[in-house]
This record gives structure tokens, C-alpha cells and sequence, in this order.
């Protein structure tokens, strides 16, 4: 028998109930500024090989089928460590778990100069990629440890937008290092800021119960506040399968799934197609690339703020949400007019509201799981969801590869990530049902047991 049963109602929020007095503190948006600065340094490490792309290709005499078997060694390796992510976080905590996961990726960036062709480059970035995975499952279930439903969706779309201003950052700094000193300089100090993060986040977090720095009067707001579901008692540990089979689970993996190819197709192949297909030389790449992560950046903090603030006037968790995810779908179809947008700005002005459309929906989809169970599940959760759109990320830079080097053109993957996020907010819609907390109204079957 299915251990989840009785769902909580999901009417409107009482916004005088859950606003916070000024005397409360805000000590919760410190963390989640430390883990925005995070998020920067983890897109930075990550985005290196796609602004380095040209010159290692070069070097190295690699096909795009090359570059997207080696940008496909670390989505295997994200895909699937953020499966087990989510419950190494919900098992260690976020504190041991982000501290472990940064010196490791910063360690893997520092070595990619090391590497000499296509397998010891996948080698690198699938080691990267695994460390990595940790971020997100550990931002969100900080999230939803420190933050109110309606205080949520701002929180995880703030830690989120650290990913944009990493790919802002990148191809104007990677750009400038390549061309002055090399590929390789270029890797090593975007490695460092990483292990400069690390003392900070030992000294200032802990859980809110824990928490020695917070007010009290911060700590009672939380948690009487955030949505602590009942039903299952602390220490219990609950099995993949009983997630399995909650269909908003199952909803939040499909729509992932299939919208989350078109975001690591911009993030991976737009500085090729510029370089090679609209002839834009890599200093010029490195600042219009700043247009289309700045409004993924806004996409990011504008979505997560307008779900909260949609909630804060009275709308239902699952009105707001939904909504928020239709305008970013809609958006996101702006990649067909760049197809045949005659200059580059023209392109990337286009591809900028997809960008802003893909940033507002990975807020949303990333906040789901703090909506819907408990704070100690939602690493599980959301890497169960994650598992999902890596998945489908993989298939898709495997298929833009191979399209590219048969035809010689980038349109057919252009058509492709315009038309998947529409499929997936009706996907969702068709699946999900209402979005609200899940209760767990017993025990489950594999108590005790090790997901």
C-alpha cells in the first residue's frame, strides 16, 4: 500500500499569518546569499568548457560530436549524482555535504588543464559533473529548511540566479584569460573562489533547530511557518519507491525532463554556433553572451518572485505556480524567430527571452519539492525530479551533436528547444493535478530501510 495518503488542503496562505515583522531578523537570507555565491562558482566551473570549446577544439582537432560526448560525461554524471545527491544531503546535511562537494569540484576544475583528448577531458568533467550534482539538492533543502511556502519560491530563485551571474561572469572572464594567457589559466582561477567559500559556510550554517546565530524570535517564525509536514516520525527514512509513486513527483521528473534540454542546449552550444555558424569572434562571443544570462539571471529572481508575491495577494500554491510555469514555456518559444534573425545581437535578443523563460521556469520546478514534503525529504525529491531533466539534457546534446555534424546546421535544434517546454508544461499540467503538500498519514513499509 502506498504510504502517501491524506494530502493538506492547498487554499490561499494568510499573508498577515506568515509576513514577517522587521524584528524577526532576516539571518535566513544570509545563508541563501552564501549559497548564491556558491551557485556562482559552480556555473563558472561548469560553463569553462563551453567558452573554451573553440581553442581546445582547435588544439585538439575535436568534432562538435567530440565536445558533446565530453559536455555528455559530465551530464551523466550530474544526472545520475543528483539522484543519490538528494539523499546524501538528506542523510549528512547540507553543511558536510556542500563542504565535501565544493573542494571537490573545485579540485576537478584546477586538473582540467591536465587533460589531453576526448577521454581524459570526459574523464575530468564526469568527476566534476558528480560533485556538482550536490549543489542544488543541498540549496534547495536549505530553502525549504529556513524559508515559509510564501517566502520560498524569492529564496530558491535568488540561490538559482547564481547561476546566471556565473554564466554572465564567464565568457567575459574566461574570454579575456583565453585570449591573454591560454585555456588553461582560464580554469585554474575560476577553481579558487570555491575554497575561499568553504570557512564561511562552516561558520554560519546550521539547521534553523540548531542554528546558535539565529534570533529567536527568527527561529519561531520558520518554524511555525514553513510547512513541516506531519505524519512521519524524525530519523524515519522513507523508500525511493513511496516518491515513485506520488504522480507531482512523477509530474515535476516528466516536465524536467522534457524542458530542462532546451536550457543546456543555450548553455552549451551558443558559443559554437556564434563562432562558426554567424562568425562572431570569441572576445565579441564573450560579451553578447552577457545579454542572454542576464535575463536567464532575471528569468531566475522574476519567476520566484512573482510566484511569491502572486501567493502573498491571495492566490492558491498551485495557481501561482502553474501560471508562472505557462508565461516561462511561452517565452521560451522565442528560440524559432532566432533562427532567422538576420545579425547576432538580433539572434541573442531573441534567445535572451527564451533564456529569461528557462531561468523562471527552473525557479518554479525547483522550489516544487520544498512545496510538497517535508524539509528532510526534499534533497530525495528534488533528485529524483533532477534525475528526470538531466536525462533528457543527455539525449538531447547527444542528438544536437549528431544533427549538426550530418546537416551542417543548427535550425533543427533550435526548432526542438522551442517546442519541448510547451510540451512539458502540458505534460505537467496532464499529470500533476493540484500542487500542494503531501502529508504521510503512516508509516511507511521500508521503515528503517536504505533508499
Amino acid at each position: 500500500m502506498n504510504p502517501i495518503a491524506n494530502r493538506v488542503g492547498a487554499g490561499p496562505i494568510d499573508a498577515s499569518a506568515a509576513q514577517p515583522s522587521r524584528q524577526l531578523g532576516r539571518y535566513r537570507w544570509l545563508l541563501s546569499f552564501l549559497l548564491f555565491l556558491v551557485t556562482v562558482n559552480n556555473f563558472m566551473d561548469r560553463q569553462m568548457l563551453s567558452i573554451a570549446a573553440p581553442a581546445i577544439s582547435a588544439e585538439y582537432g575535436l568534432s562538435n560530436s567530440d565536445i558533446a560526448a565530453i559536455a555528455n560525461a559530465f551530464l551523466v554524471a550530474y544526472t545520475v549524482g543528483q539522484l543519490f545527491a538528494g539523499m546524501f544531503v538528506d542523510r549528512v546535511g547540507a553543511r558536510t555535504g556542500m563542504t565535501l562537494a565544493v573542494l571537490s569540484w573545485s579540485g576537478m576544475t584546477l586538473i582540467t588543464p591536465l587533460a589531453r583528448g576526448v577521454v581524459q577531458f570526459g574523464a575530468v568533467r564526469f568527476l566534476l559533473g558528480l560533485s556538482e550534482s550536490v549543489n542544488y539538492p543541498a540549496g534547495v533543502k536549505v530553502c525549504a529548511e529556513w524559508f515559509p511556502p510564501n517566502e520560498r519560491a524569492t529564496a530558491v530563485g535568488f540561490v538559482q540566479s547564481g547561476s546566471a551571474i556565473g554564466a554572465i561572469l564567464t565568457p567575459v572572464i574566461a574570454a579575456s584569460l583565453i585570449v591573454a594567457f591560454g585555456w588553461r589559466a582560464a580554469f585554474v582561477l575560476v577553481a579558487c573562489p570555491g575554497l575561499i567559500w568553504m570557512p564561511f559556510w562552516l561558520k554560519y550554517y546550521a539547521p534553523v533547530e540548531r542554528s546558535t546565530r539565529v534570533s529567536d524570535n527568527e527561529r519561531r517564525y520558520v518554524l511555525a511557518h514553513r510547512g513541516e509536514q506531519a505524519g512521519v516520525a524524525p530519523g524515519q527514512r522513507i523508500g525511493w519507491s513511496v516518491f515513485l509513486k506520488e504522480r507531482l513527483v512523477l509530474a515535476v521528473a516528466l516536465s524536467r525532463f522534457l524542458e530542462e534540454p532546451s536550457g543546456w542546449f543555450y548553455f552549451t552550444w551558443l558559443p559554437i554556433y556564434l563562432k562558426n555558424y554567424r562568425d562572431v569572434s570569441l572576445m565579441n562571443i564573450g560579451f553578447l553572451l552577457i545579454i542572454p544570462f542576464v535575463t536567464l539571471d532575471v528569468g531566475k529572481v522574476g519567476g520566484g518572485w512573482m510566484s511569491s508575491r502572486l501567493m502573498k495577494q491571495g492566490w492558491t500554491l498551485d495557481r501561482a505556480r502553474k501560471v508562472v510555469m505557462l508565461i516561462s514555456a511561452v517565452s521560451m518559444a522565442a528560440s524559432l524567430p532566432a533562427i532567422v534573425a538576420p545579425t547576432p545581437l538580433g539572434f541573442v535578443l531573441f534567445i535572451s527571452l527564451a533564456t529569461f523563460g528557462h531561468g523562471s521556469w527552473a525557479t518554479t520546478t525547483q522550489t516544487i519539492p520544498g512545496d510538497i514534503v517535508a524539509p528532510r525529504f526534499v534533497g530525495t525529491v528534488y533528485g529524483i525530479t533532477a534525475f528526470g531533466g538531466g536525462i533528457g539534457a543527455i539525449i538531447f546534446t547527444y542528438v544536437t551533436g549528431k544533427l549538426v555534424d550530418t546537416y551542417g546546421s543548427f535550425t533543427g535544434p533550435f526548432v526542438i528547444a522551442a517546442v519541448l517546454p510547451l510540451v512539458a508544461y502540458a505534460a505537467f499540467a496532464w499529470v500533476a493535478g493540484q500542487i500542494r503538500p503531501v502529508q504521510f498519514a503512516e508509516a511507511a513499509a521500508t521503515h528503517g530501510s536504505r533508499s
